[in-house]
């Protein structure tokens, strides 16, 4: 799974340049959805989103300690070539590999 996560991870950082601003929206988006309805899942997101911006500012792979996010992530690429849901997914990660 962590092979997955990875190599989906870098699709999609391919196609959304992971910058310090993308990473703290993607933060606060994640925090907002934890407060609008708290769970363990959430809370895994909002740890994953955490850890990919305490890795921009410092490069120190925080987003690990994530486990539940990171093996959804993995899967999800696994099944579908995109770590979003297919709710979320836009379509381009795919599109960015073919260089």
């Amino acid at each position: 799974m962590f092979k997955y996560y990875r190599t989906g991870m870098a699709a999609y950082d391919r196609c959304h340049l992971p910058t310090i601003r993308s990473q703290w929206s993607a933060f606060m988006a994640e925090l907002k959805e934890f407060i609008a309805e708290p769970s363990l899942d959430e809370a895994s997101d909002v740890l994953h989103s955490f850890g990919r911006l305490v890795w921009k500012l410092t490069g120190i792979p925080l987003q690990w300690l994530a486990y539940p996010t990171v093996r959804k992530h993995g899967e999800r690429f696994a099944e579908t070539g995109c770590i979003r849901s297919s709710r979320n997914c836009e379509g381009r990660c795919l599109e960015c590999d073919i260089d």
